[in-house]
């Protein structure tokens, strides 16, 4: 492998760090910690709390983020990054 090709790699490595790393800033400054109140709060009326709750757990473990940091608006592509 030349040294242009190892330079580009790491280039390209250093360039997806600082994208995920704006990324995850950007998704911080959008979704400030909340409490289960206010969670519940946000949430659609009839919304059962158990599940919501519950739900709420299982997105902050799936996609590895804080769970307080989780709120009923966030969408699921253009916030967390599934595709």
């Amino acid at each position: 492998m030349s040294s242009y090709a190892v330079c580009v790699g790491i280039g390209l490595l250093v360039s997806l760090y600082l994208m995920a790393k704006r990324r995850r800033r950007m998704f911080e400054e959008q979704f400030p910690p909340i409490s289960d109140a206010e969670f519940l709060a946000l949430c659609s009326p009839g919304t059962d709390p158990k599940v919501a709750l519950k739900v709420r757990r299982i997105v902050a473990d799936h996609f590895a983020v804080e769970y307080e940091r989780v709120h009923p608006s966030t969408r699921f592509i253009e916030d967390l990054g599934a595709d």
